[in-house]
């Protein structure tokens, strides 16, 4: 069997998807917390959507963040 997949045993291995996925953990925890689901879910979505605005991957590149924003949930 070929061996495709290169296994790295490492303690602290801090690639690039567990950075992106750091403040969303951060926001995770605080809406566990919370006794509605549709509000720790349109908290999550927000913050997704905001750290793509920051990232330019959403919207007009030309417009600022916060009008960016605002332009999206309108």
């Amino acid at each position: 069997m070929l061996n495709l997949i290169e296994i790295i045993d490492a303690k602290y291995l801090n690639n690039i998807v567990e950075q992106s996925h750091r403040p969303i953990k951060q926001k995770m925890y605080q809406a566990l917390g919370w006794k509605s689901v549709e509000g720790a879910s349109a908290t999550m979505s927000g913050q997704e959507v905001w750290t793509q605005i920051k990232r330019g991957q959403v919207g007009e590149l030309s417009l600022p963040v916060w009008e960016r924003f605002y332009a999206l949930i309108a």
